[in-house]
C-alpha cells in the first residue's frame, strides 16, 4: 500500500502546474458500510479522454467488493474496507498505461548547465508512467518565455545570458531523455521541474 500511495503522489505532483491543482485533485474517503470511496480528477491530464463504463459491483463477500467507472472526467471507485489498494492498483497499473494520451505534452523546466538552482529552460514532455516523463522538444531557445528564474539570485546571470548567449545555453537533459520531476515555487510561477534522469535497470 505504501508504494501505491507514493505512486499516486507522483501522479498528483506530475499534474500540478500552478493551475490544475486549484480546481482538480484526488479525494479518498471512507464509507459507512464500511469501505472506501475514491475520486480522481482526469481533466487536463493524459487521461482526460479515457473511457470506462460502469463496472458492476464485484462482490466476493459483504466486505470484499469493488466497482469503478469514469463520469464527468473523473475516475470514481468504491470498495470494501480492504480494497483500497485494489482500486489504486487498477488506476495506476491498468487504466493509466492502457488509456493515457501519449500526445499530451507537459511543461517541464530543466536546469541550465552551470546555472543549476538559478535558471531553468522550458521543455515539453510526455508521460510514460505516473512518475516518469520523456522530453520531446525544447521551445524557442531565444525567447525569454522559454525560461524560468528560481528567485532573485537568478536575475543577474539570466540578464547576462540574455545579452550574450541565451540561445546557446544548454540544459542538463536532452530530447529523448527519461526524467523524473517534482513541483517547485519559482519567482513568478509554480513549475514542474526536473529532479533527475531515470536510471536504467541495473545501473547505479
Amino acid at each position: 500500500m505504501t508504494n501505491l500511495l507514493q505512486r499516486l503522489q507522483c501522479w498528483y505532483t506530475t499534474n500540478c502546474d500552478g493551475d490544475w491543482e486549484h480546481d482538480h485533485g484526488i479525494s479518498i474517503a471512507t464509507l459507512d458500510n464500511p469501505g472506501w470511496y475514491v475520486i480522481i480528477d482526469l481533466q487536463d491530464t493524459c487521461l482526460e479522454k479515457a473511457v470506462l463504463p460502469n463496472k458492476p459491483v464485484e462482490e466476493r463477500s459483504p466486505t470484499n467488493w469493488v466497482t469503478w467507472h469514469i463520469e464527468d472526467c473523473k475516475f470514481i471507485a468504491s470498495g470494501g474496507p480492504m480494497n483500497l489498494s485494489e482500486i489504486l492498483s487498477y488506476f495506476l497499473d491498468t487504466l493509466l498505461p492502457e488509456q493515457k494520451d501519449e500526445t499530451l505534452e507537459y511543461k517541464v523546466y530543466i536546469p541550465l548547465k552551470g546555472y543549476e538552482g538559478l535558471i531553468w529552460r522550458l521543455a515539453h514532455a510526455v508521460l510514460i508512467t505516473e512518475s516518469q516523463l520523456r522530453i520531446v522538444d525544447f521551445p524557442n531557445p531565444e525567447s525569454t518565455n522559454s525560461y524560468s528564474v528560481g528567485d532573485e539570485r537568478g536575475f543577474e546571470p539570466f540578464s547576462l545570458l540574455e545579452a550574450t548567449s541565451l540561445g546557446s545555453a544548454v540544459a542538463v537533459a536532452e530530447v529523448g531523455d527519461l526524467i523524473e520531476v517534482t513541483i517547485e515555487e519559482h519567482q513568478f510561477s509554480t513549475d514542474l521541474v526536473y529532479v533527475g534522469h531515470v536510471k536504467a535497470q541495473g545501473v547505479e
